[in-house]
């Protein structure tokens, strides 16, 4: 019989050996625990790795269009809330205009109602969310509305400026000047002049991918004609009742509101409930993206996934194998012929 012998040298680096192989294996684990997949899909899978990598691009494709579809409906939300403030006053000046027509009224009262609605379409047309304008149309960069309150205001210029060569003399503006300066306000308001003195919105708006196969418009600009008559009907009242003018002037002005006001509350409901088919038009598109996304994870699942629970119990086991491999090392180093023979 021939005596092998053993060194303390190749004990030592067997368990290098052992643990650099250990640690290849602790991490594919690590990887499997942390992902519940396979740690080599081309390994694992062969020829159907390409299935696998494309379920994977339409699974991220699905989420993108989940993150857009939250991102639209909280544009939808402000959208919807916005209108329905702007509505709101409306209705309010509405009721203030009956009593002016019905009888004598403090002028104070319509002009603060009317300044009111100027303030808050202000403040909820030019609403931004994540940074963007949402009435803006497609310039959603750039305040959509002209602040009219504010006399220096391209709005506000262009109405006095209308209102001084339409009423050029001292006395009282008769109903017939009235009528020809509400006729070249309605031209100018309703008109181009909107675009150019009022409003920084494109009448075209936001169309977003909902679904793979279904796109919707999910803006709204700030130049829909029920925005425009009610702005109209408040710059008039508000740029208007102070001044001198008989009763049939006034009359002529506060019928002319009313009719505004009236087709504005009609028309900004009429976009209210198209925002609000949009929604849910965008709801169930979400819900039926939803769907595809788990239909996909779970084929996906059933080509590369692994068992969690097994895939722990095998990395804690490496590891106490590594930890074990580690004092035997410590030991074996600390190994001399000085301690054997003393």
């Amino acid at each position: 019989m021939k005596a092998m012998s053993v060194s303390s040298n190749a004990i030592s680096q067997a368990l290098r050996l052992q643990m650099a192989r250990t640690q290849a294996e602790m991490i594919k684990a690590e990887k499997e625990v942390v992902t519940g997949q396979v740690a080599d899909r081309g390994l694992h899978l062969g020829v159907r790795t390409g299935q696998s990598v494309s379920l994977d691009r339409d699974i991220a494709r699905l989420e993108n269009i989940k993150g857009t579809n939250a991102i639209v409906m909280s544009r939808l939300d402000a959208t919807q809330n916005a209108l329905g403030e702007t509505r709101k006053v409306a209705e309010q000046m509405m009721g203030t205009l009956a009593t002016m027509l019905n009888g004598a009224l403090d002028p104070a009262v319509p002009r603060t109602q009317a300044r009111t609605v100027i303030e808050t379409m202000n403040a909820v047309i030019n609403t931004t969310v994540n940074g963007d304008y949402i009435f803006a149309g497609t310039n959603t960069d750039v305040r959509p509305l002209a602040d009219f309150s504010d006399p220096a205001s391209t709005a506000r210029v262009s109405f006095e400026a209308l209102a001084t060569a339409s009423f050029p003399g001292p006395g009282p503006i008769d109903g017939a000047q009235m009528a020809a300066f509400l006729g070249n306000l309605e031209t100018q308001m309703l008109g181009a002049g909107w675009e150019a003195d009022w409003s920084g919105a494109t009448d075209a708006t936001i169309q977003s991918r909902i679904a793979l196969g279904e796109t919707a418009q999910t803006s709204v600009s700030a130049n829909e004609e029920g925005l425009r008559k009610l702005a109209m009907a408040s710059a008039m009242i508000l740029g208007l009742v102070d001044r001198n003018m008989d009763a049939d002037a006034k009359r002529v002005m506060t019928e002319k509101a009313i009719e505004l006001t009236s087709s504005a509350i009609s028309d900004v409901t009429a976009v209210q409930s198209e925002v609000g088919l949009v929604q849910g038009r965008v709801t169930q598109a979400t819900d039926r993206v939803s769907l595809q996304v788990d239909l996909f994870k779970r084929t996906q699942i059933d080509m590369v996934g692994v068992d969690e629970f097994e895939a722990g119990t095998r990395l804690t086991s490496l590891l106490a194998q590594i930890e074990t491999s580690y004092t035997l090392t410590a030991r074996i180093q600390q190994l001399s012929l000085l301690k054997f023979i003393s």
